[in-house]
């Protein structure tokens, strides 16, 4: 990416170079002795989707085919494609993963009735561009019916009509005006075969930037062995280049933050900082979360292939490195204040500057400044990538002050807004105040609202106010609670006014199907009518009658009927191989032994699966809560892969459709030791015909250096509970309107059973201790003595429906579980032994 051009050449000039190099015309037929010469269909050249020029410009697709005549008459076959296509369908039925080239068919719309099979490739020849202009010693005096127009437009003529002496900048100049493509040949991503063009556009995304390209202009003859047909066919390869740019990121590992609800990065602000005439000189990174695209892409590239070097010309690709120049102040600013002498920038081999660290002393303004008076002060400097030039400002307030002063805010009271598919984000309660001594300020006079603490809430360091939008997930979609917090600042001696922070958090939509109008997951809008929802073969309707919340559900009146909801409605992208993520929806089919099988198809393509999953039905024909799990995704979902789902569905109603994608952390864990490192219980016990050991067999990670502990509960004849209470079980984080993932390892080594027969039941709940009130979820083990499987089990304080056997999910789907004293149970079975490992209770969304 080493020069910038632009497209300024006058089309004159280059028509005048077409057909250099050839000798045939597209018109002529040569020697036509069989009946029947080689006939081209110039239809057949155009790809359906990819010949719109102006969704090209627009970036809607990143490649496009064209044909049209040039100067001479002479018909070309343009294909264009930008640096970034780098997924194209795959010609191996074999591996149909999508490949970053594709393979251009030179014999494309040509047929021949007498030997179509046995047409070939001739006489390839290349077309000449024209010479380089920029060398104005040696090339350009050769060739003056081409240069001379253009030096003379550039002032590089003199009033005899000779060219004058040029120096670097201006054969830049000249360079640019001309644009040449900067490679020309079989290079790079381009490969000739036997009858075929491969093109791998981004091969040459080191090499240009904005405005630049590489092409190969090629003619050559196909023949049927008797006559032949001239052909043309040119590629043309369009540099793209990203600036620089100030994203947040992530200070634990320097990753770019992506919004959860955009999929966006988040810009950067400009760095503005708020001081005393009195406060002593500071010192802070104006390169804060700078990025370069390009370079990023780079060291993707240099990561899979190495040394870049080895692989480009020198001429035509060096690396791009950011660099940070100019940094000035206001003009009537007093000396002392900023020395960019003492900035300091940190660079790598990589990127180039990575920080860039410079010094505010207030100190000039200490005899210029009055109690109440302030001055504002804008500090511009560039941000270059060697291609790109940005320009970027810090700001700094400085403040007079008396010789005594207590802190003071801004303003009274500071306002946020947050949703509960952010991040978790900490508050400074700092923020927006000074002290004009320059003193230490410390929180006093701390007190949170009624509402405003508790679970999610983070209240342990007195300066800040950490929020994890988890503990908030009972906010329906646009519903707001506001978190308020009233507090005062102290320097030791003086004590700031009442300062109040209110945090608005509004629920988000969590569900991944139509996203932008959920209404149809649930069929509130009466109708499949403008959803994404195929399919059904008549069979699917949507009606009251069918709702299992709401006004509508849909009614099914086959079995076997294949539901299907489209890449369309799916908001893709958001889940990434490595994420977790369900399926939940109400099913109420007329077999009560039935069930419903949900797959994955990648690409929208039924016929190309990858995960195909039952949910059974067994012994109901009421309303069932089917939850599906996915942990660990698979490999297929990355940012740019799409799928849509098939529902297999039964003779019956269904209702509610949801995909949601979640995150465990340890923060929300409301079991404070679930894995047994310590190699004591963690507050575990047993009732009941039941007896309990903490054991090194029981621990799912086996044969290592450290002693690693699980649970061993074995159940005697009449078999008894395996419970955490709630002395030990973190309390206030249970409520209503929320759904948990309760998940642990398991290993069955007394399981008896033959060819999978008689497994092990498997209950477990969430219990208060005072009422009874509970969330239930039943399953079996896996049958299996040896092998260990991991078990999410989704309990949903607002199910209305039941779990797959009939039974209530919820026993009061209204009870209070804030100020409940609640407790973890799993059912131990009569003459069984459970292993379990690994145990978590935390929020997700729904």
């Amino acid at each position: 990416m080493k020069f910038k051009y632009k497209n300024l050449l006058v089309p004159a000039v280059m028509t005048a170079l077409y057909g250099c190099g050839s000798g045939s015309s597209d018109n002529d037929i040569v020697k036509i002795e069989n009946k029947v010469a080689p006939v081209l269909d110039t239809s057949a050249l155009l790809v359906e989707g990819n010949s719109d020029a102006v969704a090209y410009a627009d970036g809607v697709i990143s490649w496009m085919t064209s044909t049209y005549d040039n100067a001479d008459g002479k018909m070309e076959w343009e294909y264009r494609f930008k640096e970034s296509a780098r997924e194209f369908p795959s010609n191996d039925q074999r591996n149909p993963e999508p490949v970053d080239h594709i393979e251009i068919d030179l014999l494309t719309g040509i047929t021949d009735a007498d030997n179509g099979s046995n047409l070939t490739i001739k006489q390839v020849q290349f077309v000449w561009e024209g010479p380089d202009c920029s060398n104005t010693v040696a090339t350009a005096p050769e060739y003056p019916e081409i240069c001379n127009p253009i030096l003379d437009a550039l002032g590089f003529i003199d009033a005899d009509g000779n060219i004058v002496n040029t120096i670097f900048e201006d054969e830049e100049e000249i360079r640019e005006y001309q644009n040449l493509p900067i490679t020309n040949e079989v290079i790079y991503g381009f490969q000739i075969k036997e009858t075929s063009l491969m093109v791998t556009p981004s091969a040459f995304a080191p090499i240009l930037v904005n405005g630049q390209t590489s092409q190969l202009h090629l003619i050559y003859k196909v023949t049927d062995g008797v006559s032949t047909i001239d052909r043309r066919i040119k590629v043309v390869i369009d540099g793209e280049d990203a600036a620089p740019v100030f994203l947040q990121r992530f200070i634990d590992s320097d990753e770019v933050v992506i919004d959860p609800d955009t999929g966006e990065s988040i810009p950067q602000s400009e760095v503005s900082i708020s001081l005393s005439e009195k406060s002593a000189p500071v010192r802070f990174n104006i390169a804060h979360g700078i990025y370069d695209q390009d370079i990023e892409d780079i060291q993707e590239l240099i990561a899979e292939k190495g040394d870049l070097t080895e692989i480009y010309q020198s001429g035509h690709y060096s690396a791009e490195r950011l660099s940070i120049i100019g940094v000035t102040g206001p003009a009537d600013m007093p000396a002392g204040v900023f020395n960019d002498v003492n900035s300091v920038s940190k660079w790598t081999e990589e990127r180039g500057v990575t920080e860039y660290t410079v010094e505010i002393d207030p100190a000039p303004y200490a005899d210029l400044l009055s109690r109440g008076e302030e001055v504002d002060l804008e500090f511009t400097f560039q941000v270059t990538d060697g291609n790109n030039t940005v320009d970027r400002s810090f700001f700094v307030n400085i403040k007079g002050a008396d010789l005594v002063n207590p802190p003071e805010f801004d303003e009274p009271t500071t306002e946020f807004s947050m949703s509960t598919s952010a991040f978790t984000t900490v508050f400074n309660l700092k923020s927006g105040a000074i002290d004009l001594d320059g003193d230490n300020m410390e929180v006093v006079d701390f007190v949170a609202a009624a509402g405003s603490d508790g679970y999610g809430v983070d209240l342990s360091n007195p300066n800040v106010v950490r929020i994890d939008p988890y503990g908030f997930l009972d906010l329906a979609p646009g519903e707001e609670q506001v978190l308020s917090y009233t507090y005062k600042l102290t320097d030791g001696s003086l004590t700031s006014d009442e300062h109040t922070l209110n945090i608005t958090l509004t629920g988000a939509n969590h569900n991944l199907l139509h996203k932008s109008e959920p209404a149809h997951n649930g069929f509130e809008t009466g109708s499949l009518d403008g959803s994404a929802w195929m399919g059904g073969d008549g069979a699917a309707s949507v009606a009251s009658e069918a709702a299992a919340i709401g006004g509508y559900g849909l009614n099914v009146s086959a079995d076997s009927t294949f539901f299907e909801i489209d890449q369309t409605g799916i908001d893709q992208g958001k889940i990434e191989e490595g994420d977790d993520y369900y399926i939940n929806f109400y099913g109420k089919q007329s077999n009560a032994w039935g069930g419903v099988r949900v797959t994955f198809n990648k690409s929208g393509d039924t016929n190309d699966s990858f995960q195909i999953e039952e949910s059974p039905n067994n012994g109901t024909t009421d309303w069932v809560e089917h939850t599906l799990t996915y942990l660990n995704a698979d490999e297929f979902f990355q940012k740019d892969s799409t799928f849509d789902v098939t529902f297999r569905l039964g003779t019956g109603t269904y209702d509610n459709f949801s995909l949601v994608k979640y995150e465990y952390t340890k923060s929300r864990d409301l079991i404070p030791d679930g894995v047994f490192t310590s190699g004591n219980a963690g507050g575990w016990a047993v009732s009941g015909d039941v007896t309990l050991a903490v054991t090194e067999d029981a621990n799912r990670l086996q044969n290592t250096d450290d002693l690693q502990y699980g649970l061993a509960a074995e159940g005697g004849a009449a078999g008894g509970v395996l419970y955490l209470d709630s002395d030990n079980l973190i309390q206030g984080g249970i409520k209503k309107g929320m759904r948990y993932i309760l998940q642990f390892d398991l290993r069955n080594p007394t399981y008896a059973g033959t060819n999978g027969a008689d497994p092990s039941p498997l209950l477990a709940r969430i219990v208060d201790e005072e009422s009874g009130n509970w969330v239930r979820k039943g399953a079996f083990a896996e049958p299996t003595t040896t092998a260990w499987n991991t078990y999410t089990y989704h309990l949903n304080t607002q199910s209305l429906g039941t779990d797959w056997n009939g039974i209530k999910y919820a026993s009061d789907v209204e009870f209070d579980w804030e100020n409940a004293k609640v407790r973890v149970e799993i059912d131990i079975p009569g003459d069984q032994t459970f292993y379990i490992d690994n145990v978590k209770l935390f929020p997700v969304p729904q």
